[in-house]
């Protein structure tokens, strides 16, 4: 099972050069100046600390739900409770400084000490810094907070590429299913409002056996997603399709990530080059609870 980061929610009225410390495998991304945050051991750390200015503002942030449903749930960064010692009027800046590797998720814009409707795209880690600055220009620490976002769904299918410019579709195989058929969750059939109903999936009438495809992007990186509430104990298959006419044509290196029960169970990264073409990733084995390559 494949575990993401755990980061460490702090708010920074403590010494500014406090480091968070992260460990996971790989599936992480920071946003902006990634040597904004530091990895190292925290008994390699022989400075003193600074001395905390009694004059400076102080942060403090949170976010609520601390855990949402990628792309369903939205959270709130919540500043309101910054402060001033001397009273005098702060201003807010946050940023998303964190986020997995394929995100598009930005920070809500804004100048208030909350910033709500902040959707996730991808299962995964999320952390937003909070600064804030007094009428006289003088700085708080740092406070940083972290957002997990956690699929609800047995079933939680992310794809994303590299460089924009190349449509990538996701496409996942019911159990013997053929593409580009009803057997096919894929753009033309499956997104939600799609003109063609939906699909209906093993029970007949009972949409918890149904695929959906919540993200579908063309022109950018993804990610796309596919996911079904309580899919059969059956086998799936995972299939990418380079959509013909892209404007990047060389190879493209793609991403799929495959959830089961809310935990990354698989994934992996190829190089996609033909437009045009199909390429298999995995057979999912929901039954066993296994996820072979193909």
């Amino acid at each position: 099972m494949i575990r993401t980061a755990l980061i460490l929610a702090i708010c920074t009225s403590c010494a500014s050069d406090y480091k968070v410390h992260s460990a996971g495998d790989g599936n992480e991304g920071a946003v902006g100046d990634e040597s904004a945050i530091d990895t190292a051991s925290p008994y390699e750390d022989t400075d003193e600390p600074d001395p905390i200015d009694p004059d400076a503002p102080v942060a403090v942030c949170t976010v609520t739900p601390d855990k949402v449903r990628p792309i369903t749930q939205d959270a709130t960064w919540i500043g309101r409770d910054s402060y001033d010692p001397n009273d005098l009027p702060i201003t807010y800046s946050w940023t998303l400084v964190y986020r997995p590797v394929g995100s598009a998720a930005v920070m809500p814009s804004g100048a208030s000490a909350d910033r709500s409707g902040f959707t996730t795209d991808l299962a995964g880690e999320y952390v937003g810094r909070l600064v804030v600055t007094n009428s006289e220009g003088i700085d708080s620490d740092p406070c940083e907070v972290s957002l997990d976002s956690e699929p609800a769904e047995a079933l939680w299918v992310e794809m994303f590429w590299e460089n924009s410019g190349d449509d990538m579709d996701l496409h996942l195989l019911a159990p013997g299913g053929t593409l580009e058929t009803d057997t096919d969750c894929y753009y033309g059939n499956c997104t939600p409002g799609s003109w063609t109903g939906g699909l209906d999936w093993g029970i007949p009438g009972d949409t918890s056996d149904d695929p959906t495809l919540d993200l579908d992007d063309i022109s950018l990186t993804g990610p796309e997603n596919i996911n079904i509430e309580a899919p059969e104990n059956s086998s799936y298959t995972v299939i990418v399709h380079d959509y013909p006419g892209s404007v990047f044509e060389p190879a493209n290196a793609v991403t799929i990530n495959i959830y089961l029960n809310g935990s990354m169970e698989w994934s992996d990264t190829r190089m996609i080059s033909g437009e045009g073409s199909y390429t298999e990733f995995a057979l999912i084995d929901v039954a066993a609870g296994e996820i072979t390559s193909l």
